[in-house]
């Protein structure tokens, strides 16, 4: 999957906010989706698109690593918009896309688990080929995204010793 008429509207909005980073961002939104569709073995659903689009998107539009409330209540507001009548399923893949542990919701599970292949660089791959991991990667490559992820949990735990990982969940 290249394109998603969700996805694209979403990062268009907020173009502004993201800056320097719409690539870098673009790409790993459509590298999980890419991923987490595998995992599905079909088609992306809309929801889960929007909320691919806007899962970290609070860390530029609220202006804060702890961004997943921000990030969640963009999905809300977007919703009706694009039909999605199951907001709150939305809500769950953003909130729960770091949790550490598995959840049971199928389209909740493949998202965090979507997400863990890409922010560890294909290592846990978690059922996900690497022959098609190299190529969605090659599609849309990472530009910096890991060493942005480095510098803002640094900058995180500078400024809030005592929660420098705020987006894990339990």
């Amino acid at each position: 999957m290249q394109a998603h008429p969700v996805i694209d509207e979403v990062l268009a909005r907020h173009r502004a906010a993201l800056g320097p980073d719409e690539q870098t961002y673009r790409n790993h939104v459509y590298r999980c989706a890419n991923y987490q569709r595998a995992l599905l073995g079909g088609e992306l659903p809309d929801a889960a698109a929007l909320a691919w689009a806007v899962h970290d998107l609070g860390i530029w539009t609220a202006g804060t690593f702890d961004y997943l409330a921000p990030s969640a209540e963009l999905g809300d507001e977007l919703a009706a918009g694009f039909g999605i009548t199951d907001p709150e399923l939305v809500r769950m893949m953003v909130l729960d896309h770091h949790g550490l542990r598995a959840r049971t919701d199928p389209l909740v599970e493949t998202f965090r688990v979507a997400d863990r292949v890409d922010v560890s660089h294909g290592v846990l791959r978690s059922g996900i080929d690497a022959g098609f991991a190299a190529q969605v990667v090659t599609r849309f490559p990472y530009r910096g995204f890991h060493g942005f992820l480095v510098r803002s949990a640094l900058r995180q735990a500078v400024r809030h010793p005592t929660r420098p990982l705020p987006m894990l969940r339990w």
